[in-house]
């Protein structure tokens, strides 16, 4: 298997906003659909940096015209985006994340695995059409999937409540499941749990940082 890493700036919704405002986030995609002959996107994010940088970015989101719907929830947010993607439409469906998308310093940084060597030059070399792109690691391995690399930091507590998260659709959008409904299914305090969510995600995404 081959893994490699790039470092890829292009016209997005959200990489200028990192450098104005001064955040970072880990964002994955979670579906795209064209509706009345207009492509949309919808991603989650969840955002690093201090609260006034965080703030101002989301009350940015309302003079952008691409972002049609937005949704935070703490350090989290829910994206509808409207446009073409230029660089979903030259990815190949054999290539998969091994990580979460790290958007910070105007530039994004993708952690993509494959079977195929070729496979991931070809996508490097039609996203030069487009982006400025460079190869940051290029190398044949056995990925560490970085959920799988934090894992072992989390405590029991928190390992359980982030797994029945994801496993019951609350980093889902939209979210099927709120911390309330999450605690009586453990049985405990929402305040704790939702320490215990996050915690979890500060530990992974410390891991996704440790990554680049």
């Amino acid at each position: 298997m081959w893994v490699a890493k790039f470092k890829i700036k292009h016209d997005c919704w959200i990489l200028s906003k990192t450098l104005t405002y001064g955040f970072s986030a880990v964002g994955v995609p979670l579906n795209s659909f064209k509706k009345d002959g207009k492509m949309y996107h919808t991603g989650f994010d969840i955002l690093k940096g201090t609260e006034k940088s965080k703030t101002a970015f989301v009350n940015s989101l309302g003079t952008d015209r691409r972002v049609k719907k937005a949704i935070r929830n703490g350090d989290h947010l829910f994206t509808l985006i409207e446009g073409e993607d230029f660089i979903a439409n030259i990815f190949d469906p054999s290539l998969f994340f091994i990580s979460p998308v790290l958007q910070e310093d105007g530039y994004e940084y993708w952690d993509l695995g494959s079977w195929n060597r070729k496979t991931l030059l070809v996508f490097f070399q039609k996203a030069k059409e487009f982006a400025d792109i460079k190869i940051l690691k290029l190398k044949k391995e056995v990925p560490a999937l970085v959920f799988h690399r934090a894992m072992p930091s989390l405590t029991e507590k928190q390992q359980c409540a982030f797994q029945l998260a994801q496993e019951l659709g609350y980093y889902d959008y939209p979210r099927k499941i709120t911390v309330t409904e999450l605690a009586k299914k453990m049985r405990e305090p929402r305040t704790t749990v939702q320490e215990h969510l996050r915690k979890a995600e500060a530990k992974v995404m410390a891991e996704l940082k440790r990554s680049f």
